[in-house]
Formats: C-alpha cells, structure tokens, sequence
C-alpha cells in the first residue's frame, strides 16, 4: 500500500499535504477563546453574538474575538454571531458529528467533520451526505483513525487550504 500512495502523489513534495493546524496560528490565549467559543456553540446550540454575549464572556473577551476574526479562525456575520469557530459550524449543515462524551454539532464541511476527533482529542462519529449523489456517510474515528466508514469506498477531496486565505469561503 505504500508504493500505491507513493505513485499517487509522488508528483507533490510531501510538504505541500500538509495543511497548518488552525490551533498553530494562535496565540495561548486566542486558542483558549476559540475553545471557549466552540463549547459555547456546541452547549447551547446557539452562536455567541459579539455585542450580546447572553451575560457570557469568552477569556480574553472581544479583543480575543477580534484577533481570531482578523486571523480567519472565526467567521463572524454582519449581525454579530460567530457563525463558524472551525471546525464547528452554528448553522445547521449535512455534517453531524457525535463526540464520544455525548455532545454533538454541525461542521463546516466533511473535511472539518473529519478533523473534529483531533480539534476535540476524542472519538467522533459522523453522519453525512454525498454532495454528488446524496447518499448517506457515515464515518467512524476512533483512537485517530478511521474505524468504520460505510460506503467503503467514500472519498474526501479537498483544496489545498494553504493556497486560500478564507478558508470559509472553500468549504
């Protein structure tokens, strides 16, 4: 299997699969206001409005919302909701994600579904659906591998994130 993967992509530099971690780009302090966001959104089912945060505050407060904003590790909307805290999405899309500890969410994309065991250090399951034909995924990751995956044969393609600066905008 080795050979096969080498054939496949032996006409790109190794480097060039590798997408930087969102996590990577933030300071101490941005990572744990993200992290904050994303359990807000996934507890409550709800965005956090930056002008009304419902008497909540995330660590580092809007300075912190600010700089994930400027560094496109949040999407917030002209009403002030964080709608998009990758790889979790406030909006209802074809993604679900089932985390191990019982809670569950909607992602951006099958991509962001995927990466959720890794951005929440735990097992997921997800349920989705084939843009092309619309038959159901389901996919199962367990100690960061794929455990199950029916159809079988699914396949994720992507862009090549290192080449877009709004990621939101390739999902």
């Amino acid at each position: 299997m080795k050979g096969v993967e080498t054939m496949r992509f032996k006409h790109y530099p190794p480097e060039r699969l590798m997408i930087e971690s969102i996590a990577s780009r933030l300071t101490p302090d941005e990572n744990a206001c993200r992290l904050w966001l994303m359990e807000y959104t996934i507890d409550r089912g709800i965005p956090y409005n930056i002008d009304n945060g419902a008497g909540s505050e995330p660590p580092g407060s809007r300075s912190s919302v600010r700089s994930l904003a400027e560094k496109r590790a949040i999407v917030v909307a002209l009403d002030g909701n964080v709608d998009f805290i990758y790889p979790v999405s406030a909006l209802p899309t074809q993604h679900k994600v089932r985390l191990s500890d019982g809670r569950s969410f909607c992602a951006m994309c099958a991509v962001d579904a995927l990466g959720a065991a890794f951005a929440f250090k735990q097992d997921i399951r997800v349920e989705s659906r084939c843009v092309e034909c619309g038959e159901p995924i389901h996919v199962e990751i367990e100690k960061r591998r794929i455990a199950r995956l029916c159809p079988e044969s699914a396949h994720v393609l992507h862009v090549d994130l290192n080449k877009v600066a709004n990621w939101a905008a390739s999902c």
